[in-house]
């Protein structure tokens, strides 16, 4: 019995290690690079076209009288 304490020991202890070693680097993985600062004068591009109205929403029967600008 007293043989198959340190046998467990050493299995607890690697399995501890592969743990914190798995965890550590799943953490420190980063897909993107981290900023320190926001740049305000950098243009993100969007391929959504926001200012665009769909077709159903410019031909309607009420076109000319609900625009009020």
């Amino acid at each position: 019995m007293r043989a198959l304490i340190p046998d467990l020991k050493r299995k607890i202890a690697t399995a501890l290690l592969l743990a914190s070693a798995s965890a550590f680097v799943s953490c420190v993985a980063q897909k993107e690079q981290v900023r320190l600062v926001d740049d305000p004068d950098e243009h993100r591009e969007s391929t959504i076209p926001w200012n665009k109205q769909e077709k159903w929403e410019t031909e309607s029967q009420f076109a000319g009288t609900t625009d009020r600008r």
